[in-house]
C-alpha cells in the first residue's frame, strides 16, 4: 500500500471575538470601527445593563470638559422612567460597543440616531 502524506494542519486565523461595523459620529463623521460586540439597543441593554456599561447616542457621545469639570452628551440611561422611554423609542436602532469612548473610566455603549 502507498503510503499518504499527512497534510500538518495549519491552525486557522484566531477569531478575536471582534466585530468590523460601520457607525456614525456626530451626525455626519462615518468611520469603519471594530468593535467587541454590536446589536440593537435593546439587545445590548439586556446584555450589558448589569456590566458597568453606560447607553450614549451616538451623535451626541460623552466628552469631558476641562474648563469646568462636566461632561456633555446625551445619555440614555439616567433614571428608570428615562431609560423605559428611550427603550421604548430607539429599541431597535443599532448600538455597538465604542473603543474610543469611555465614561468615567467605564466602557460606553454607543446607539446609531437616538437623539
Amino acid at each position: 500500500m502507498e503510503s499518504r502524506k499527512k497534510r500538518k494542519k495549519r491552525s486557522k486565523k484566531t477569531q478575536s471575538s471582534r466585530f468590523k461595523i460601520r457607525v456614525r459620529y456626530k451626525y455626519h463623521y462615518y468611520r469603519w470601527i471594530k468593535t467587541q460586540d454590536y446589536g440593537s439597543f435593546k439587545e445590548m441593554y439586556e446584555k450589558y445593563k448589569e456590566k458597568g456599561y453606560t447607553m450614549w447616542c451616538a451623535d451626541l457621545p460623552p466628552e469631558f470638559s476641562s474648563q469646568d469639570g462636566t461632561w456633555t452628551g446625551y445619555r440614555l440611561d439616567g433614571d428608570k422612567t428615562h431609560t423605559a422611554s428611550t427603550l421604548k423609542r430607539y429599541a431597535r436602532h443599532k448600538a455597538w460597543i465604542d473603543p474610543t469612548y469611555k465614561f468615567d473610566g467605564k466602557p460606553v455603549i454607543l446607539v446609531y440616531n437616538a437623539d
